[in-house]
């Protein structure tokens, strides 16, 4: 089928900054850009009814999430959501609430996840104390917003075997009291949570994917790069892989996902290979694209690994995965060796570091091989980190939205001299970093201009404070979409087919309601989405634009 999209302004996002008045679609791909007469004389007369007027909306290339968890987000719609709650006894009314409504019986998992203790006057973590007085009977789970750390109660450490004498896990950490006993806080140890409970079979996995992208078509994404392997109870990647595969052949996957393949140690990775599956293989629609690793944790919690200690905490430096950092090196080399890229999460500056040290000395043992890794988020640097990763080619996952929440606690984090190295996007794109952006949802809204808006003004939503945090650090609204589209294909290595709106290029694009490049930046936030296309077909269109 063909379809054209005429009276519009048309952002190629090509080296020219062509701008058009119309542009073809020939089945899933574009056919051409140009004035309006010259994209109508492609079309016959029984296609008319597929000419779309613009009316001078503005369209860019769809927006390409660089990383997020697509299957959290989904699966976080079917628990207790406590985002946004503003007290610990909220949290109990809540998840008390959605036992009795879902009529879950004793023995049976309760879950809930998105409690942000720094918005609470009390600012501790939950504890099984907290958890205990909604349920005894229960095992139950709460998930910071973060997602590095969890509660559980009492019910929920005995069905998993956790007390005093269980021992510090190598990949995780739990909190003990004066007497040595567990809190019921843990870091990175879900897993042993999610290995507990009954895993969602393919048609429940099918659903949660159809929910986000449903969402996601109402913002404009067209393409995401998630990380879903270790998302879900059982952590079957196999059912996530199977389900994703289903909806193509269903004709139902309106978001092209790329999967960062969560391998975290070379015991999943060869149960990954054995199943018959390899990284790289896929199509437009669904492909098992990197590798990725958790380094370290979260600012907020306190988990991101320092290379010193925090400014507020005297005697912590963060929480670092890969203690024994020779399993780290194993899965990069090994990945590098087979061509693939690895992305990892890394926040502190010694998660960064330990990142840089991998990719460097997989590429000093095999220097013909070229794969594109990257560091995502980057959050605490320093200059010698930063000229380490140009040297090195290592790309930035970036999530200016972060700072919606970080800056208003970050600086007193880090202090006053790191936090000149930290988010410091205008120095880093000027050192010649490549950057993507990206959300990290559900930690964050996955709304592209919620994003852009951040990157550009340094504000929090309530457009706070009024000069911006570090202005100097902000970038283009140009850098910020280009960032969004191209930047975001060339991580994933698709930038021959995403990112520009030119001839033989995926006809995914989004629709804007008002123009991105002349609202002031503070409207950008308020900017909403006209219509959304996948391959050439409408999966979105907003009935009042």
């Amino acid at each position: 089928m063909r379809r054209a999209l005429i009276n519009g302004r048309i952002h190629c996002l090509d080296d020219k900054r062509t701008v058009a008045e119309a542009i073809a679609i020939d089945g899933n791909r574009i056919s051409e850009v140009g004035t309006n007469a010259e994209i109508l004389a492609l079309m016959h007369e029984e296609e008319l009814e597929a000419v779309v007027d613009l009316e001078g909306k503005v369209v860019l290339p769809g927006f390409n999430d660089s990383h997020l968890h697509l299957l959290s987000y989904g699966y976080g719609k079917t628990i207790a959501d406590l985002e946004g709650v503003d007290s610990r006894d909220s949290v109990k009314e809540i998840i008390r609430t959605h036992i009795e409504k879902n009529q879950i019986p004793p023995g049976q998992w309760v879950g809930a996840a998105g409690w942000n203790n720094d918005n609470w006057d009390d600012s501790r973590n939950l504890t099984k104390e907290d958890l205990d007085q909604i349920s005894t009977e229960h095992p139950i789970y709460a998930v910071r917003i973060c997602g590095h750390i969890s509660a559980l109660n009492t019910k929920a450490m005995e069905v998993i075997g956790l007390n005093r004498n269980t021992p510090q896990p190598h990949d995780g950490h739990y909190e003990v009291d004066e007497m040595g006993e567990p809190t019921g806080s843990i870091a990175e140890m879900m897993n042993l949570v999610y290995n507990q409970i009954e895993e969602p079979d393919i048609e429940a996995i099918k659903s949660m994917i159809l929910r986000t992208c449903q969402d996601a078509s109402r913002v404009g994404i067209t393409s995401m790069q998630t990380d879903d392997f270790d998302t879900l109870p059982g952590r079957n990647f196999r059912n996530i892989i199977a389900a994703y595969r289903q909806l193509i052949a269903e004709n139902q996957l309106n978001v092209r996902v790329s999967e960062q393949c969560a391998l975290a140690d070379l015991r999943r990775f060869d149960e990954f290979l054995a199943a018959g599956f390899r990284l790289g293989e896929g199509d437009n629609f669904y492909r098992l694209d990197t590798v990725k690793l958790y380094i370290d944790g979260s600012l907020g919690s306190r988990t991101a690994w320092l290379l010193e200690d925090y400014s507020d905490d005297p005697g912590n430096q963060g929480f670092a995965v890969y203690r024994d950092e020779r399993r780290l090196f194993e899965v990069v080399e090994r990945a590098h060796r087979m061509g693939t890229g690895v992305v990892m999460h890394c926040i502190g500056d010694a998660a960064c570091e330990q990142a840089i040290s991998a990719v460097e000395a997989a590429q000093k043992k095999y220097p013909g091989i070229k794969p594109r890794h990257g560091l995502i988020h980057a959050q605490i640097l320093n200059d010698d980190l930063c000229e380490r990763m140009i040297a090195a080619g290592i790309y930035a996952y970036i999530q200016p939205i972060f700072i919606e929440y970080d800056l208003h606690m970050a600086e007193e984090r880090v202090g006053a001299e790191r936090i000149k190295t930290s988010y410091h996007w205008r120095t880093m794109k000027d050192m010649g970093i490549e950057m993507s952006m990206g959300t990290d949802c559900p930690v964050e809204s996955f709304n592209p201009m919620l994003n852009i808006y951040a990157a550009v003004t340094r504000k929090d939503l309530d457009e706070e404070p009024k000069a911006g945090w570090y202005p100097k650090e902000a970038l283009t609204v140009e850098e910020a979409v280009d960032g969004y589209t191209f930047m975001a294909a060339r991580m994933s290595g698709e930038e021959d087919c995403k990112g520009r709106l030119l001839p033989g290029m995926l006809a995914d694009l989004v629709v804007l309601d008002e123009d991105i490049f002349s609202v002031s930046p503070e409207r950008i936030k308020e900017i909403s989405v006209a219509m959304t296309i996948v391959d050439g077909r409408i999966v979105y269109a907003n009935a009042t634009s």
